[in-house]
């Protein structure tokens, strides 16, 4: 199942936990059979709310030409995929409501349409649907989660690059050196300008990352506007070895306070448990 398929699913659980999630893959063609794009109907029945809500997974939105022929189909593919199971819910999970089954649901007025990447303007697309008299909520991944600096030392780059990779691929922004920092930046202005004007800072700790100076610093930095900003949680620490828990031992002490302190998730990088860490990561980034 592709990522965005995945985590348009998984956004459809978070916001109707007691749902049943239906989906389907859609290949629109052209008529020499070239394939423009894939997309994913889905449709999430609720009996809490005893509504059906409608969305479509589409990547890099409207960079294809797809829209149109998105807009003009999907209530047929809606059906379809309403029509492909029956399910009655009884008074199990709310005793206090009456049954319900699928045939009994409506729909929500909105469809989401959720993408990894809007290429188009929203206006663009809300005038493509109004045009078939669809209501439209996007959903931009880009836009679902708050901001990460990744900060760490030059030994564990494939550690960060692993990391790094991984959050983008859940629709996280991040700011990574070897892809994001400009060359003949001047390195302490790019730090500096880095820690303060992402929402969160990820530092990797590790007995290679937390001796160099340059981390150091950025720690630094990050604690200075968690302070100027009223105490407010911005630093995220998580641990490729055991060295932050006893042996670290900075010249400021209040450093290693400062960390050991929160609460010190550990990414074991080379462990099938490496996508669950990045999950708590991304949970706690969640806007």
């Amino acid at each position: 199942m592709p990522k965005l398929h995945k985590n348009g699913n998984a956004f459809l659980q978070r916001r109707f936990p007691s749902a049943v999630v239906l989906n389907n893959e859609i290949t629109l063609s052209e008529e020499k059979g070239s394939i423009v794009a894939n997309v994913w109907p889905m449709v999430a029945q609720d009996p809490r709310s005893g509504v059906m809500q409608r969305a479509i997974a589409i990547e890099n939105m409207g960079a294809r030409g797809e829209l149109p022929t998105v807009a003009k189909l999907m209530n047929k593919w809606f059906e379809e995929l309403k029509g492909s199971i029956y399910i009655k819910i009884d008074t199990v999970l709310d005793p206090l409501s009456q049954a319900i089954d699928t045939n009994q649901m409506s729909y929500a007025p909105r469809t989401i349409l959720y993408t990894n990447k809007m290429i188009v303007p929203p206006d663009v697309v809300f005038e493509i649907f109004s045009q078939e008299n669809s209501l439209i909520e996007i959903v931009d991944e880009n836009k679902m989660h708050k901001t990460v600096f990744i900060s760490y030392g030059g030994p564990d780059e494939s550690a960060a690059e692993k990391t790094n990779s991984s959050l983008k691929s859940k629709g996280v922004k991040t700011w990574f050196f070897p892809d994001d920092a400009d060359p003949g930046a001047k390195l302490h202005r790019v730090m500096h300008d880095g820690v303060n004007e992402y929402d969160r800072v990820l530092l990797l700790c590790s007995k290679e990352s937390l001796t160099r100076p340059g981390v150091l610093n950025e720690l630094e930095h990050v604690l200075e506007r968690e302070a100027r900003e009223g105490g407010c949680e911005i630093l995220i620490p998580v641990s490729l070895d055991d060295f932050v828990y006893g042996d670290w031992a900075p010249d400021k002490h209040d450093l290693a306070s400062q960390i050991r302190s929160r609460v010190i998730a550990k990414i074991p990088i080379d462990s099938d448990d490496f996508e669950k860490t990045i999950d708590k990561v991304v949970k706690v980034l969640r806007k």
